[in-house]
Formats: structure tokens, C-alpha cells, sequence
């Protein structure tokens, strides 16, 4: 037998009211995050994988978070390989601002709703998600149409990414990026090299511009594609600034903190490997 006739439940001017509602409490509610497209670089096409990805665009809108009481999961680890935070959290947000504000990005995988890998931004605790799920059918259809995404995310393990957003969460990028540290020569150095530049060596990208101190000609670089040496020139893509590598800081021999043991570990290696020889590991043949 067939529904009443005399009752719909998807009339259009209820659905808008309904809507308007939803997006005024996650308004009054939500908090200000940034959402953050993933860019594929390069893809494996076997595996299915992103080989290289990278974020450079954002998008301030409000979400509301559904962990009142804080991020959930199992929280803080101690393990033989140190501390590892292992949280998640909820966020809801409107099926509008996404169409709004996020849709019409170039660098969505999906069209038409957020996508796993893509990363919010909360700067409330400063912390930098990755969506794992999305839930689009929750709440089920009211009055015969969705109106929110549930996004169901975890606290975000940096991989290599690129960061260009513009936001501070491009700093865990500068945090935990593999670097290396070098002293620049003063004798026929010009310019000053900008940040998150491409730096060249030849006419082929090298690296790119974490922090540079011109006083002291201290440059940091990110990103690297070949091994850098003493006598190289390095010259900026956009500044063209141009120095020659003067001294390289060995970060990996370097003890950052009392509880590091990379001395300990290379001193112990050297005992069992010879590494000025070419091949190490096995026979020179």
C-alpha cells in the first residue's frame, strides 16, 4: 500500500528552514577549523598509493566537534620506540559550507563530498587531523535530504608532505621534515634567498627554503633531491640569490635532546661496517 498522499516529508521550504538551523548551531557551536585538500603528486598505480602528495591550498569553515569531553582513542603510548599519540576525534560539517566554500577546489579527488587523506586543522589545540571516513547518511535523510558530512579522522602522521597552505599548520612541515643545516661563503654571495622557495643547483631543484639568516648566511633546506657538498652553488628559483655552500651541518650526527642515542647507534656501527667503502654491505667485486 502506498504512503499518504496527504503528508510529504520533503517539502522544499521545510528542508531550507531545517537547513538554515543546522548551519546557524554549527555556527554557534562549531569551532573555526581549516580544511586542507590532499594533492597527489605521484601516484602508485599498482598499489594504489600516493608516492608523493602535497597541501596547498585551505579553507576556513566551522565544524562542530563531537567529542565534548576530548579527542578520543587510545590516547598517549609508551613504547620501545618512544611516545606515540594516538587520538581521534569527530567533526561534523554542513552538506552548504562544503558546497560553498571547499566543492569547486581543483584539487579534490572525489567530487561532491570531503575526501579520505584530506586534513582539517584545529587551531584550538593546534593539532592537524587526517580524515579516515567519511559518513554522509547520518542523520538518515530527515525530511528527505542530508544535510551534513561526518567525518571520522585521526590525529595526523606526517609522511613527507609538502605544506603551502599558508596556516600554521604548514609547521609541521618545518618540524619534522628532514633538513640539513649550512653555513654559506660571504665572498661573492648576492641576494637573500625567500621562504619556500625552490633553491637550484645546475638548473635543477634541490631543495626548498626552510629558514634563512643573512647575517650569518645560516640556510635550512627541506625537501631534498640529491646530496648536497661543500663548494656547491646554490641559487634561488624566485630571489635569485646565489651563494656557495661554505660548511654542511650532519644533522644525523648530531645530538638533539639527552635521551637521543644516534651517537651510540653510529659509534656502534662503525665497528661492524666500513663506510667509506662504496658497496658496505657486501663484496667489492
Amino acid at each position: 500500500m502506498p504512503t499518504n498522499t496527504f503528508f510529504n516529508h520533503a517539502v522544499a521550504t521545510e528542508q531550507h528552514l531545517y537547513e538554515d538551523l543546522t548551519v546557524e548551531a554549527l555556527r554557534m557551536y562549531g569551532h573555526e577549523v581549516y580544511y586542507l585538500p590532499r594533492e597527489i603528486v605521484e601516484e602508485d598505480k599498482i598499489l594504489g598509493e600516493d608516492i608523493q602528495s602535497r597541501f596547498s591550498d585551505s579553507y576556513l569553515v566551522e565544524m562542530y566537534l563531537e567529542n565534548t569531553e576530548g579527542f578520543e582513542g587510545e590516547g598517549d603510548l609508551f613504547s620501545k620506540f618512544g611516545v606515540s599519540i594516538q587520538e581521534e576525534a569527530s567533526f561534523i560539517l554542513s552538506l552548504r559550507s562544503w558546497e560553498r566554500f571547499i566543492s569547486l577546489d581543483a584539487n579534490v579527488a572525489v567530487a561532491g563530498r570531503p575526501n579520505e587523506g584530506d586534513l582539517i586543522y584545529l587551531p584550538l589545540s593546534g593539532s592537524l587531523f587526517e580524515i579516515r571516513f567519511v559518513e554522509d547518511q547520518d542523520p538518515f535523510f530527515q525530511l528527505g535530504k542530508l544535510f551534513v558530512f561526518k567525518l571520522k579522522c585521526s590525529l595526523f602522521e606526517y609522511g613527507g608532505e609538502d605544506f603551502d597552505t599558508g596556516t600554521s599548520a604548514d609547521l609541521v612541515e618545518a618540524d619534522m621534515a628532514y633538513s640539513i643545516e649550512m653555513t654559506l661563503a660571504a665572498a661573492g654571495g648576492t641576494g637573500n634567498y625567500t621562504l619556500n622557495e625552490n633553491v637550484t643547483l645546475g638548473g635543477v631543484v634541490v631543495g626548498e627554503v626552510i629558514t634563512w639568516l643573512p647575517i650569518t648566511r645560516q640556510l635550512t633546506l627541506k625537501d631534498l633531491t640529491k646530496t648536497l657538498l661543500v663548494g656547491d652553488t646554490l641559487i634561488g628559483e624566485s630571489s635569485a640569490a646565489s651563494y656557495v655552500i661554505e660548511d654542511i651541518t650532519d644533522v644525523m650526527t648530531m645530538e638533539s635532546s639527552g635521551q637521543a642515542e644516534n651517537l651510540e647507534f653510529e659509534a656502534q656501527g662503525d665497528n661492524y661496517l666500513d663506510f667509506s667503502e662504496t658497496n658496505p654491505f657486501g663484496e667489492v667485486t
